[in-house]
């Protein structure tokens, strides 16, 4: 078995892979004989059907089946081992196999047309590289917002007799031989229409303008109904029949309330929620703002790197890979991005093999377990972390590994660009939350 590299260009190459009959009859023979136990042929026993007969039938099917696994697999090693960085997959060219004869084998020849980057080599990182880490201040009006609008996420529910202007109303909706389910937030309708609402009682039933209480606005239409309906189409006149009455009130700064945010016990008092709250604010502005330094470095290397794309080649992959819709945003919208992705993706590969960084099975398991861990405290449901090792194994194999390979990644790059860190200069700057969101803008 030969592969041969021809560089077409310095972003396109062509490989030829020469197969002889050695580097594939005796898979295609053993494929045979598999079948032959196998086959149940009328007039034949069970296993003796001729190896001639089923060579007829089936061999060219088989064979194709052998030759196609043999030819991936010496493919995609090839371009491990000679790291091409490659984009998509292989294009198959010429093909001598649809025309065999199944009896007359002899070598076959393939050709794959590729699409890859151009040559780089990243140079060493120095600590007079300098980037900033921005100290975003948390001040006291951040703080308050944040806790109202926490007051409003858990806000404490009240059933009601009648419905009032602050009312939410569970309704039933009775409209051409048609009956919907749906949720009336008074305070977001016409308000001269939903006066006919105030007052009415559980179980009684209403004839309304329905359309004239969302404003002739299809959006809060269907946010009423849960569905999606053509108001163009819709009645006039729609029977509401009332099925429950609550309504929201602000949740009160009270042991229970600070027990839903942060867990049983942790917090006790107003003053120490208010620290409470003011550390996780800290701690996500922490987090943007290393978000933001690492898509500075991220840039910064993708400008300095100019690495070069076979630009058609990636259009027909998007355009083959992807339904019509998705190619069109990736193609009008989102391609210099995407592009950059492909870049950035090789850049890291780059990184993590020339300095030997690893990636552990247990600092995935770890990593998979605090986001569940998080995910239940932030739901309130701490005690289920009795079962959280079952929680991890079943996220990590979900979908076939899909769990698995996002945090790999996660772990990847974040292993990269604390390497990067760790040679280059970062300064801390303070800086307002709205000059960063201003800065934030432009990345």
């Amino acid at each position: 078995m030969k592969i041969k590299k021809t560089k077409i260009s310095e972003i396109e190459s062509n490989l030829n892979l020469t197969l002889e009959k050695k580097d594939y009859i005796d898979q295609f023979d053993n494929k045979l004989k598999e079948l032959k136990r196998k086959a149940n042929l009328k007039g034949f026993r069970p296993g003796m059907v001729p190896i001639q007969l089923l060579k007829n039938m089936y061999g060219k099917s088989v064979l194709l089946e052998e030759i196609n696994k043999i030819v991936s697999e010496k493919i995609n090693n090839f371009i491990k081992e000679n790291k091409i960085r490659i984009i998509g997959e292989p294009k198959p060219q010429k093909n001598e196999i649809d025309n065999i004869n199944i009896n007359e084998l002899d070598s076959f020849s393939f050709d794959f047309k590729i699409g890859h980057l151009s040559d780089f080599k990243l140079k060493a990182f120095k600590k007079s590289q300098k980037y900033n880490l921005f100290n975003i201040k948390v001040d006291k009006k951040t703080i308050d917002q944040t806790i109202e609008n926490l007051k409003i996420q858990y806000a404490d529910v009240n059933n009601l007799k009648e419905i009032t202007n602050k009312s939410s109303v569970y309704s039933e909706f009775n409209y051409s031989e048609t009956t919907k389910k749906g949720l009336l937030n008074i305070e977001n309708l016409d308000k001269k229409e939903a006066k006919k609402l105030i007052g009415k009682k559980v179980d009684e039933s209403i004839k309304i303008n329905l359309k004239k209480l969302v404003n002739n606005n299809s959006e809060t239409l269907n946010q009423v109904l849960g569905d999606s309906v053509k108001i163009d189409q819709f009645p006039n006149s729609v029977i509401v029949k009332i099925e429950n009455i609550i309504e929201r009130s602000p949740a009160k700064l009270t042991p229970t309330f600070f027990d839903k945010i942060f867990g049983p016990g942790k917090v006790k008092t107003k003053k120490d929620f208010n620290k409470e709250i003011e550390k996780s604010i800290e701690f996500n502005y922490l987090k943007e703002s290393e978000f933001y330094l690492n898509r500075e470095i991220e840039k910064d290397l993708l400008s300095k790197n100019n690495i070069s794309l076979p630009e058609e080649y990636v259009k027909e992959w998007i355009t083959s890979n992807n339904d019509e819709e998705t190619s069109k945003k990736l193609l009008n919208e989102d391609y210099k991005s995407y592009c950059n992705q492909i870049r950035w993706s090789y850049i890291v590969d780059d990184i993590i093999d020339s300095n030997k960084i690893k990636i552990e099975n247990s600092e995935i398991e770890a990593m998979a377990k605090n986001q569940i861990q998080q995910q239940l405290i932030a739901s309130g449901m701490q005690n289920m972390n009795k079962d959280i090792d079952k929680f991890v194994d079943n996220y990590l194999k979900h979908n076939k590994g899909e769990n698995y390979l996002k945090i790999f990644n996660e772990l990847k790059s974040n292993k990269v660009f604390n390497h990067i860190k760790e040679k280059v200069t970062i300064t801390k700057k303070s800086i307002t939350f709205d000059k960063f969101k201003l800065l934030a803008k432009k990345i």
